[in-house]
């Protein structure tokens, strides 16, 4: 009898709770679901399209020169300065951090001037499609050690995509 009293005790209680819950559920929740469309992503990882939407939303976007040289030799001339926020602002706003930290990681190990001498004597590159610019960095055999990708944003300035 004992244990039957538990088991009715424990019911009860349970269904208490249960109601309760969706009692709340139905007077906070209300009747209707608003869905809210916040606009579509890309579907690939087209830097064209998430840096033109994040380019009006960039604190830095009226930051980079008017040609892809330009670009490059403010980047040089921030990093002679060891000025490293600075040389973070000409990065688009996707790889600002992670170039940053990069950056801060040369200048730690004491290797950030062979980069400032790999960026002024880059030799010139090439225009690619829609709005993108591409450097091929040579290493000391004279092959390409790296590439240095620029891409012009909704101001018309150019912006390192990659480094």
């Amino acid at each position: 009898m004992a244990a039957a009293k538990n088991i009715l005790r424990s019911l009860v209680v349970m269904g208490l709770v249960l109601g309760i819950g969706l009692l709340g559920l139905w007077f906070l929740g209300g009747n209707e679901i608003k869905v809210k469309n916040l606009g579509s992503k890309p579907t690939s990882p087209g830097l064209e399209n998430s840096t033109s939407q994040n380019s009006e939303t960039d604190q830095f976007s009226t930051v980079g020169g008017k040609t892809p040289q330009e670009t490059i030799g403010l980047l040089t001339a921030a990093l002679e300065k060891d000025d490293l926020a600075l040389a973070a602002e000409y990065f688009i706003p996707e790889n600002r951090e992670s170039e940053s930290e990069e950056l801060t990681t040369l200048y730690n190990a004491n290797i950030l001037g062979d980069l400032i001498t790999a960026l002024k004597n880059i030799p010139s590159g090439q225009i690619m499609t829609n709005g993108h610019y591409l450097f091929e960095v040579p290493d000391q055999s004279g092959g390409s050690a790296a590439q240095i990708e620029l891409i012009k944003n909704n101001q018309g300035l150019w912006k390192i995509v990659s480094l």
